[in-house]
């Protein structure tokens, strides 16, 4: 499960963490990442008998790890501390769709999820169809 954090624009991102974007090292910064997938079922629309099929995507998320100094309040007082912050920086670069340059068609796994996500919107448009 991804780490909670909350989600701003690649812009407030940037303004927000600059000092710790521009000078990693100042705030002991690290790279992590994680892989979630993006599902979709397989179905077969023309032969109900056969069970569904899930395909996955993976979807790779980039996270800087720094410790920034923030100042809290604790009994009246202010206390400086340092608190591990993830700030994720996938780019749209990171996750790129694969494509064949030769034929200019996405990766086969690719395709097929496409294709999945057609016949699963098939599927429940006739289950639709039927029930009405």
């Amino acid at each position: 499960m991804a780490p909670p954090i909350p989600v701003y624009t690649n812009t407030e991102i940037r303004t927000r963490y600059k000092a710790q974007l521009n000078n990693p090292e100042k705030y002991n910064c690290e790279l992590r990442s994680l892989v979630q997938h993006e599902c979709t079922f397989k179905t077969f629309p023309n032969d109900r008998s056969k069970p569904p099929e899930i395909i996955c995507l993976p979807f790779k998320r980039i996270f800087q790890r720094c410790l920034i100094p923030q100042i809290t309040k604790e009994n009246g007082k202010k206390i400086h501390i340092n608190k591990w912050v993830n700030i994720e920086i996938t780019s749209s670069e990171t996750n790129k769709l694969k494509v064949d340059q030769s034929t200019s068609k996405f990766d086969i796994n690719v395709q097929e999820f496409l294709n999945a996500e057609k016949d699963f919107r098939k599927l429940m448009e006739m289950e639709m169809e039927e029930n009405a």
